[in-house]
């Protein structure tokens, strides 16, 4: 078993950051990651994402969600191929820090994997890390101008006061330098369900 866990804090309440969390269907203006996304956010539901990973060829997977709690809590569990092979249960934890003048939410966003593969995939794994932190700075990023739009004021900078971390979609923080490792084409990216795709 292997895991891993980002956290960032959000000047934005739960409620703007699950909004722009569950809206599937525009991913693609902010996400740098997982750039399609479709399904039911309803336990048992089932999803269709299409992560395009910084190192690696875009993938599919069609995950079931195992929790979907509203402003708290989105999980889903995916598996590559058969289930023991390469499993991975992602999940994003929304905890309310602020007040109505002040709101802030702090964001825990990870993956357990387990499986056989779990050893030889260790490069795919510590790539994800990268990824998920990306995600986690663009969806700050959009909570925190949702927020502002909704109430009419502006709010803190994402972070420690520096300038909005997300470029075009795709682009690394200057925080976040690259993997130095080579890519495999066509390896499986974490987080999913079924077999992974190349893009056209």
């Amino acid at each position: 078993m292997r895991s891993v866990t980002t956290e960032i804090e959000i000047p934005a309440p739960p409620e703007d950051v699950w909004e722009v969390l569950l809206d599937f269907s525009r991913y693609g203006e902010w996400n740098p990651f997982i750039r399609e996304a479709g399904g039911r956010a309803e336990r048992g539901g089932t999803l269709t994402l299409r992560m395009h990973p910084t190192k690696g060829r875009p993938v599919t997977f069609r995950p079931k969600v195992l929790v979907a709690e509203v402003e708290t809590e989105l999980r889903w569990r995916g598996k590559l191929l058969m289930p023991g092979l390469f499993d991975g249960e992602h999940h994003f934890l929304l905890t309310d820090l602020g007040t109505p003048e002040d709101p802030a939410t702090r964001l825990v966003h990870g993956e357990t994997f387990r499986g056989v593969l779990v050893p030889v995939l260790g490069m795919v794994i510590r790539r994800a890390e990268h990824d998920f932190r990306l995600l986690n700075e663009a969806l700050a990023e959009r909570a925190a101008a949702r927020y502002t739009e909704r109430v009419g004021r502006a709010v803190p900078t994402v972070g420690d006061g520096a300038p909005g971390p997300v470029g075009p979609i795709g682009t690394r923080l200057p925080s976040e330098p690259a993997p130095e490792e080579t890519d495999t084409p066509g390896e499986p990216t974490a987080g999913g369900d079924g077999e992974p795709r190349r893009a056209d």
